[in-house]
C-alpha cells in the first residue's frame, strides 16, 4: 500500500477566461521510505501538488490517500487532525517561532497537537536534534542559527509527531551548494531510518542524486 496516492487529481484557480489549471489529471504514488523529488518550472503546479497532498488544499476532482485512507473528503475538523498527526511540513520560508529555542520549536509541535510535553517528548526532541547535528545548538534562538541550521530545525519539527508523510518545499533555495546538499542528505537519512515517505519540491538539480526518484511536472501534468 503506497504511503501517498494521488489519483486523477485536478485543481483549478479562477473562473471563466481567468481559469488556470494548476493540476491536470495528476496521478502519483510514493512508498514508505521513499524520497521523491518533484521538479518543474515556476508555475508548473509543484507547490499546488504538495499542498493538495497535505490536505492544505482540496482538489476539484480526484482522490488523495495517505496510508490507504481517503483524506480528500475529510471534514474541516478531521483535516486539521490529519495534518497534525500524519503529515510533517517543511516550508520554503522556515517559519520557526522566533522567541523559542530550537528545542522549544520542536516541543511546540507536540503541545499544539494536543499532546503532553512530557519526558518522552523531550527525549524525542533531543534525539532529533542530535541526529540532525544540532544537539549543541538546542538552546539557541532561530536568530542565532545559520540558514542551514534553521532548515534542520524545521526538518526536526516536521518529524516530531512521527508523521507518515513529510512534504518539503524548496529546502535548498536559500542555501549554498554545500549546505543545500548537507540538508538533503540529512533529510534522506531521516526518511530512510524512520520509514516515512517524503515529497520534496525543488529547482535544485545539484541534489537529484540524493533522491530515490525524480518526477517532473509541466503545466500541471506529470511529464517524466
Amino acid at each position: 500500500m503506497p504511503a501517498l496516492e494521488l489519483e486523477a487529481i485536478t485543481k483549478t484557480y479562477g473562473s471563466g477566461e481567468q481559469t488556470v489549471v494548476a493540476l491536470d489529471d495528476v496521478s502519483l504514488q510514493v512508498d514508505d521510505g521513499e524520497l521523491l523529488l518533484l521538479m518543474g518550472p515556476s508555475g508548473s503546479g509543484k507547490t499546488t501538488l504538495l499542498t493538495v497532498a497535505g490536505a492544505l488544499l482540496r482538489p476539484d476532482r480526484g482522490v488523495v490517500r495517505v496510508g490507504g485512507d481517503v483524506v480528500s473528503d475529510l471534514k474541516p475538523r478531521e483535516v486539521a487532525r490529519f495534518r497534525r498527526d500524519r503529515v510533517g511540513f517543511v516550508f520554503q520560508h522556515v517559519n520557526l517561532v522566533p522567541f523559542l529555542t530550537a528545542r522549544e520549536n520542536l516541543l511546540a509541535v507536540r503541545e499544539l497537537g494536543g499532546g503532553r510535553v512530557d519526558a518522552a517528548a523531550k527525549r524525542r526532541a533531543d534525539q532529533l536534534l542530535e541526529e540532525l547535528g544540532l544537539g549543541h545548538r538546542s538552546r539557541n534562538l532561530p536568530s542565532q542559527l545559520s540558514g542551514g541550521e534553521r532548515q534542520r530545525v524545521a526538518i526536526g519539527r516536521a518529524l516530531m509527531n512521527e508523521p507518515a508523510l513529510v512534504l518539503v518545499d524548496e529546502p535548498t533555495s536559500a542555501l549554498d551548494s554545500k549546505m543545500g546538499r548537507q540538508v538533503m542528505e540529512l533529510l534522506r537519512t531521516e526518511v530512510k531510518e524512520r520509514g516515512v515517505a517524503s515529497v520534496v519540491v525543488t529547482h535544485d538539480e545539484r541534489v537529484t542524486d540524493v533522491a530515490d526518484r525524480v518526477v517532473e511536472i509541466t503545466d500541471g501534468r506529470i511529464t517524466g
